[in-house]
């Protein structure tokens, strides 16, 4: 039986346009807290119950299509056909899972300090997660850029149960040691605080952490996963890694000197990354990396 869908792409201007005609716009009238970014705006759709008005929610940004590489409406397709599920993602960046362990292991690479600011935060929200526990996350469970559609049960127990109570401390207490931790200026291709970079990746631990949900995952072909690659390195280290990981994924035994190769292998192809767009633009923002 077909679902209700709505994925909302914020209008943050008067001259601004849909990038996907089968969204909904979601005009942002209310700017404060930009270095929240859509972290700002999940809370709010749910704190309003945008939530409860359809059978499927979800917020993308404008650069779904750029980052994507498919059409709304195609997304949009796959979830009518998996109607059962909790949650369903697309992971725009699918290339990464073949030379990190997990989002954290990326996220740390990219982001040094990430994880023990990310620690603090959860231990003063009140959530019992221990960062470093975090198991592996495969083509089934990783996700980069909150590119999810969720039921009103998800959207309750992930947003409400887990966003929602970062929100409330960080609202109530903005001088508090783990508040101001996550405030603090990150590498990037445009200046932007660890507070996003750690949101986007609670979604793919909270799924991990919770084996019960039923999820679908946006599927991609190896050669598809390749053309995903945004430079020659990438490739690369794809085509040394993905059948060794593609083994790994498929027995569930990741030992650790294969994890300990993908700390390596993510180490250089991050350097390699601040390297190379330090005087290049990025494919997704036009922007060469920030940097403090």
């Amino acid at each position: 039986m077909s679902k209700t869908v709505a994925i909302f792409e914020p209008i943050y201007a008067a001259d601004q346009t849909l990038t996907c005609a089968e969204f909904l716009p979601l005009v942002r009238a209310d700017n404060s807290r930009p270095e929240w970014r859509e972290f700002k705006i999940l809370i709010d759709m749910y704190r309003n119950g945008d939530h409860l008005q359809h059978d499927y929610t979800g917020l993308f940004s404008p650069k779904f299509t750029l980052k994507s590489k498919i059409s709304g409406a195609k997304f949009l397709e796959f979830v009518q056909s998996h109607a059962d599920s909790d949650v369903c993602f697309i992971n725009p960046f699918p290339q990464l899972a073949y030379w990190s362990y997990n989002v954290w292991m990326q996220g740390e690479q990219a982001h040094p300090g990430l994880i023990a600011a990310t620690q603090t935060l959860l231990d003063a929200s009140g959530l019992d997660w221990a960062i470093a526990d975090t198991p592996r996350h495969g083509p089934a469970s990783l996700a980069y850029c909150n590119f999810w559609v969720g039921s009103r049960q998800f959207w309750d127990e992930y947003v409400g149960g887990t966003l929602l109570p970062i929100a409330n401390f960080l609202e109530a207490n903005p001088s508090h040691e783990s508040a101001r931790a996550v405030m603090v200026d990150t590498k990037h291709t445009d200046p932007a605080p660890f507070l996003p970079f750690i949101v986007e990746r609670l979604f793919s631990t909270y799924i991990s952490l919770h084996p019960e949900l039923s999820r679908s995952a946006y599927p991609f072909s190896t050669e598809e996963i390749r053309d995903y690659c945004i430079n020659d390195f990438e490739k690369l280290l794809f085509d040394r890694m993905q059948e060794k990981i593609g083994e790994a994924d498929a027995s569930g035994v990741f030992g650790s000197g294969l994890v300990d190769q993908m700390d390596t292998v993510c180490a250089l192809w991050q350097q390699h990354f601040f390297d190379f767009y330090a005087t290049r633009p990025h494919p997704h923002t036009g922007q060469p990396v920030y940097q403090d």
